[in-house]
C-alpha cells in the first residue's frame, strides 16, 4: 500500500511538471477574419498584420480549417513575458506549403523572424543551399545548409532546442543529418514577426502557414506525431469522436 501511494505521489507530482516543461506559449491556428491573428495558447500573444493583409485559404485538409498566405505580407506580435527572458528550451511547430523552389524572395525568405535575428526560422533562397529550410539563432549558431522541403506540398516542420542541440523533424520523423549543436541559451526579446524578416527588408515567406506554435519546453518525436495527428489542442481528435457520436446517434434513431 505504501509503495502504491508512493508511486501515486511521484506521478501526480511529474505530471505537473512535465506539462509545464512543455507549456504552450503561442498558437496560431489561422481561423477568423481581418488582420488580426488570434493567439489560443491563452497567454494573449495575439498577432496583426504590420505588412501587407491576411489572407486566409483553404488549409490541406477539411479538419484544418484555413490556413494563411504570405505573399510579401507580416504578422507581428508584441514582446511578452511568456515569450521572452533566456530560454534554454523552446521547440517551434507548423504546417508549410512553399510556393516557389527557394520559397520566397531575398536571401533568407523567414517564416519566423525576432528582433536581432535570435531565432530565424527560413526558407533559403540561396545563402547556402537553395530551396532548404534553414535555422539561424543569433548568439549561439550560425546559419547551416538545413534540410530539403519539396515545394508546392504540405509538410510538418518541428524544431526543438534543449540548450544543446537544435533537432529538425519533418513529417514527424527526427533528421538526424541536420542536427545542430548549439549550447547556450536563447537570449530573446522585442516582437516576434511571422512571414518576414524583423527589419522588413524583403526577405519575404512565400507559401502558406498552419498550426504555427510555440511551447517553452522540449517536445519529443511521440508529441509532435499526437500534434501532427490531432491537431495542438486535440481538436481534430474531438472532432473525430463528435462526428462519430453523431453517426452512432443517427444510426441508433433509425432502430
Amino acid at each position: 500500500m505504501k509503495h502504491f501511494i508512493l508511486f501515486f505521489l511521484v506521478a501526480a507530482f511529474f505530471q505537473p511538471v512535465q506539462a509545464r516543461a512543455q507549456e504552450l506559449v503561442l498558437y496560431f491556428p489561422f481561423e477568423g477574419s481581418g488582420d488580426t491573428v488570434d493567439d489560443k495558447s491563452g497567454k494573449n500573444n495575439h498577432g496583426k498584420f504590420d505588412n501587407g493583409k491576411a489572407k486566409r485559404v483553404a488549409s490541406k485538409d477539411k479538419p484544418f480549417g484555413k490556413a494563411m498566405e504570405f505573399d510579401k505580407a507580416r504578422i507581428i506580435v508584441k514582446d511578452s513575458a511568456s515569450l521572452s527572458g533566456d530560454m534554454k528550451t523552446i521547440s517551434f511547430v507548423l504546417w508549410v506549403n512553399k510556393f516557389t523552389e527557394p520559397g520566397g524572395n531575398g536571401t533568407l525568405p523567414r517564416i519566423i523572424s525576432r528582433a536581432s535575428d535570435k531565432h530565424e526560422l527560413a526558407m533559403d533562397s540561396g545563402h547556402m543551399q537553395r530551396g532548404n529550410f534553414a535555422l539561424y539563432a543569433g548568439g549561439i549558431t550560425g546559419w547551416n545548409k538545413g534540410m530539403p522541403i519539396k515545394e508546392k506540398q504540405w509538410h510538418h516542420i518541428a524544431v526543438t532546442y534543449d540548450g544543446k542541440v537544435f533537432d529538425m523533424y519533418l513529417d514527424g520523423k527526427l533528421q538526424g543529418d541536420y542536427q545542430i549543436k548549439a549550447p547556450g541559451k536563447l537570449a530573446l526579446a522585442g516582437p516576434f514577426y511571422v512571414g518576414s524578416r524583423h527589419t522588413g527588408l524583403g526577405e519575404d515567406y512565400l507559401g502558406l502557414v498552419d498550426e504555427l506554435a510555440v511551447y517553452s519546453g522540449v517536445l519529443g518525436e511521440k508529441k509532435i506525431k499526437e500534434i501532427i495527428e490531432n491537431g495542438v489542442q486535440d481538436q481534430f481528435a474531438v472532432d473525430a469522436k463528435r462526428k462519430l457520436a453523431s453517426t452512432w446517434g443517427k444510426l441508433k434513431s433509425q432502430f
